[in-house]
């Protein structure tokens, strides 16, 4: 059922991507020959206005036919005869499309929740930050030179350091500062109580109902007091005692509706990747409209960012070829992201990758590959620059060449995915 779901979810994404090429391509007198969902044989199809619209037998994806996309056809409606600038509006449409989508899960996804993170840090006193001279409540601007807009950035922007000196700038109030830090290694193993919190506070928003502490009598609502006798008032003083603990048994104080409750019970022990950390929270605030937008912007560009930091990882050997990720491991990771004890939570890990995978497929569209959409913006830019149609027989070589380049890097990742699935 979760591949399935999964599978869906793709489905959608790509679909949105090409109702944007749809809705472009009506918009500047482009014949749209067929919209089609789903691919391969036909099972249902009508026509209307000239369009014919048809479901299709492999439940995934759809495609957009436009006429003359592939070969001149003298018309007043075909692709091969408009100007330059209404062919970039139809080719272009995809991806924003898609970044749109993205856009909009996250605007109600951050509006939704009531939270949005702020501008105000939360350090750890033990950190690389609060060693270089950052206290709570500054704002963090940037890291060796990159702006930094939102966490995302703290993880994609250190990936690479391998504990070497770096410069970060922030603003304590209105003064701004620069300063050197050098970033520690976190992740391994560690121990946690597996709960979510409300923003950075000690109140219990969700608890892992599979968890020893749900086992224990924990429930939502509960504001932790106490963890192994330390006082705690926020999320970070919670993480900061779970340091400390190496797998011995937790006694964990709430406050339930003014009544004192006393939990014991065993941590739940987690292997996470090793990486390079500045000791930097962010805290959440009460959140709007304008708030929630804005959060939504910030989180897209550092998304977009780290995949075109991702590539150049890539291209230079930073990450190695063979961790490249196929559609099957696109659908594995999202199914193993969307399962989750709660259907809340599962809706919000489902909408959280369906805007990082939407993000992600409009930005590789635009890269000027052939076959991509962002080949066809360049050729098209050419032919607005010469003032002369650019040959399609040459553009179909172009985009056949770049097709067969896609198949090949696909069936690659595809059996990176089946060898990471199997363990090979």
């Amino acid at each position: 059922m979760t591949i399935l779901i999964a599978v869906l979810a793709l489905s959608i994404i790509i679909l949105i991507h090409e109702l944007g090429h749809y809705l472009a391509a009506k918009a500047v007198g482009i014949k749209v020959l067929e919209f089609a969902i789903f691919m391969g044989p036909k099972l249902f199809s009508f026509e209307r206005n000239g369009t014919i619209y048809s479901i299709r037998a492999i439940p995934i994806g759809g495609f957009v036919s436009m006429e003359g996309e592939e070969k001149e056809v003298e018309s007043d409606t075909s692709y091969s005869g408009m100007p330059p600038w209404k062919k970039i509006i139809a080719v272009s449409a995809g991806p924003a499309a898609n970044f749109i989508f993205a856009l909009l899960i996250l605007f109600i996804l951050f509006l939704s929740s009531g939270y949005a993170l702020d501008n105000d840090t939360v350090l750890d006193t033990g950190g690389a930050a609060y060693a270089a001279g950052m206290r709570d409540g500054d704002r963090l601007v940037s890291i060796d030179g990159r702006k930094v807009f939102d966490p995302l950035d703290l993880t994609v922007l250190l990936y690479t350091n391998d504990g070497k000196p770096i410069d970060i700038v922030y603003y304590s109030g209105s003064e701004k500062i620069t300063a050197s830090a050098i970033p520690e290694m976190a992740g391994g193993t560690r121990y946690k109580i597996n709960f979510f919190p409300e923003g950075e506070s000690n109140l219990i928003g969700t608890i892992n109902e599979t968890s020893n502490g749900y086992a224990a009598g924990m429930r939502a609502g509960d504001i932790i007091m106490k963890v192994s006798g330390i006082p705690v008032s926020s999320r970070s003083d919670i993480d900061e005692v779970m340091k400390t603990n190496n797998g011995s048994t937790l006694t964990v104080e709430t406050l339930r509706n003014g009544n004192e409750m006393t939990f014991i019970f065993e941590p739940v022990k987690l292997e996470d990747p090793e990486y390079y950390d500045l000791g930097i929270y962010y805290s959440g605030s009460k959140t709007n409209m304008w708030t929630a937008l804005k959060h939504s912007a910030k989180f897209s560009i550092s998304t977009l960012r780290a995949v075109l930091m991702s590539i150049a990882w890539v291209v230079t050997g930073t990450v190695k070829f063979r961790e490249m990720m196929g559609p099957v491991g696109i659908v594995t990771a999202i199914g193993a992201t969307i399962k989750q004890d709660t259907f809340r939570l599962f809706i919000i890990n489902l909408a959280n990758m369906m805007a990082f995978i939407s993000l992600n497929l409009g930005l590789m569209n635009l890269i000027p590959f052939p076959a991509l959409d962002g080949s066809k913006i360049v050729i098209h830019t050419i032919e607005a620059i010469r003032k002369k149609p650019f040959p399609m027989e040459k553009t179909a070589w172009i985009t056949i060449a770049g097709f067969i380049l896609l198949i090949s890097l696909l069936a690659f990742a595809t059996f990176n995915d089946i060898v990471r699935l199997f363990g090979a």
